[in-house]
């Protein structure tokens, strides 16, 4: 399944450029992350936590620069992360041992996750690029779950900027749409997951610039 691209040369632009934060530049992502989220980047991702099950091995799968997987580090879950940019597995292991901690995350495709079977009861993504959408991936990540086990996702967080105008105000919403999925671009998401073996419920949870899109898709037998 192709999701669509960005047809400007802006848009292209904007896209390459969001590739370059997450590898080569990925000492700049919390800056530009914070910026365009009008600072509340970080607290869009521990929005999935309300949603997570107790008592159960989590599966992180592309952590990024790794504020979430800290977050979940201190509350004493059981959660290992992969990721395939070396860069943002060097941050989110630098950020681990700042806290004192061991590194839980390694470098690794969600193509061929390096886990055995019903190893996770839930397996997490917030801000995913086009790989959620890949039966392969989908498929991986229903072998790695427990029975009942939920795959939760926060594809995006429509942003509320109607009354950020001029320049400041472009910038934020062509940046945004270039570095996350945007609802027009998204499939039938019901019907793909539903091929691939997974119960889907949307929730969205309101922070003062955004409304937070969560997926919950328990594993079906």
């Amino acid at each position: 399944m192709r999701i669509k691209q960005p047809s400007t040369p802006a848009g292209r632009l904007l896209r390459f450029a969001f590739r370059l934060l997450y590898t080569r530049m990925a000492w700049m992502y919390d800056h530009v992350a914070a910026a365009v989220s009008f600072g509340e980047w970080k607290q869009w991702g521990r929005i999935v936590i309300p949603f997570l099950p107790a008592n159960t091995r989590l599966l992180e799968i592309g952590h990024g620069p790794g504020h979430l997987h800290l977050a979940l580090r201190q509350q004493r879950r059981a959660v290992v992360g992969v990721d395939l940019s070396p860069q943002m597995s060097a941050l989110a292991s630098s950020r681990l041992a700042h806290a004192g901690m061991a590194s839980s995350v390694a470098q690794a495709s969600v193509y061929q996750l390096p886990f055995p079977a019903v190893a996770f009861g839930a397996v997490i993504s917030t801000f995913p690029t086009e790989f959620i959408f890949s039966p392969v991936m989908l498929a991986e990540a229903h072998r790695v779950l427990q029975p009942a086990g939920v795959l939760l996702v926060v594809p995006n967080a429509p942003l509320r900027t109607a009354g950020v105008t001029g320049l400041l105000g472009w910038f934020i919403r062509t940046w945004y749409r270039a570095g996350r999925l945007e609802n027009e671009e998204l499939p039938d998401v019901h019907a793909l997951l539903a091929q691939n073996g997974f119960r889907w419920k949307e929730h969205r949870i309101p922070t003062p610039h955004a409304h937070v899109i969560v997926w919950v898709c328990e594993k079906m037998e």
